[in-house]
């Protein structure tokens, strides 16, 4: 890692202690949960920006990124609200990542996700696509922060622990992605939650059997060399820029 990108990281607050436990589920399984991370009051702002965002962009909630049948996106989120800068560029995110990559990274993009009623499935997938000649260099990092509360019942997702320490997708060893694995978890935990996990694990969305609210939060990173889901240059908006420190507009890739 740089000088530069070590003092901004530390600007940022990525020099945070991570518990030896945190550090050992992701090095071994590739992911972590952690609790109580967001208070009642910020995630009571959170929900009431969603939904209003949800309200107003109607058909262009995703114009960013991609819509998902069944499914509530709200794309680039970066440029709809203070309230994101808090996660985006949360202290422990940033330290989980600087573990994980090991190196200098970048966001690729923050989106919100609400599986409707009977929907939200997803094959097993990894988010990193391309061949991976520098295995195990890691490209991604995904935090999914939870809005509401996640059970099985409502579509929690589901991770494959381990799976980061295998160079093959799942498509290129399973024979069907969309069914039970008998080494899954589900990633069930109280809303105000954040999981971790290194974005080369298997791991997918699951359908929302119970109706009950599912808002989720993905905050995805990638290596500093990689291009992100969401050109931050491109979608940047003046008012987001005037109020952005130095630190955090080197993490968006924007300085």
């Amino acid at each position: 890692m740089t000088q530069t990108a070590q003092q901004y990281l530390s600007a940022l607050g990525a020099d945070l202690e991570l518990p030896e436990k945190l550090k050992q589920e992701l090095d071994t399984l590739g992911f972590t949960i952690i609790e109580n991370v967001v208070d009642a009051d910020w995630l009571e702002e959170m929900r009431r920006t969603i939904d209003m965002l949800v309200d107003r962009e109607g058909e262009n909630l995703a114009i960013e990124h991609h819509q998902e049948e069944g499914v509530t996106r709200v794309a680039n989120l970066i440029n709809k609200g203070t309230v994101w800068e808090k996660v985006w560029a949360h202290p422990l995110a940033l330290a989980a990542c600087k573990h994980i990559f090991a190196g200098g990274f970048k966001i690729s993009s923050l989106n919100a996700r609400e599986a409707h009623p009977d929907c939200g499935h997803q094959p097993l997938h990894a988010d990193w696509k391309k061949p991976r000649p520098d295995f195990p260099k890691v490209h991604l990092v995904n935090s999914i922060w939870a809005i509401d509360d996640l059970t099985r019942e409502n579509g929690a997702p589901r991770i494959i622990p381990s799976t980061h320490l295998r160079k093959e997708l799942p498509e290129d060893v399973l024979d069907n992605v969309d069914g039970e694995h008998p080494d899954q978890v589900y990633l069930e935990c109280p809303a105000g939650s954040v999981m971790i996990f290194n974005a080369h694990t298997w791991h997918s969305g699951t359908i929302n059997y119970s109706g009950a609210r599912r808002r989720v939060l993905h905050g995805l990173y990638i290596d500093r060399d990689d291009v992100p889901q969401q050109d931050q240059k491109k979608w940047l908006s003046e008012y987001t820029a005037s109020r952005l420190t130095p630190a955090q507009k080197w993490l968006l890739d924007v300085d």
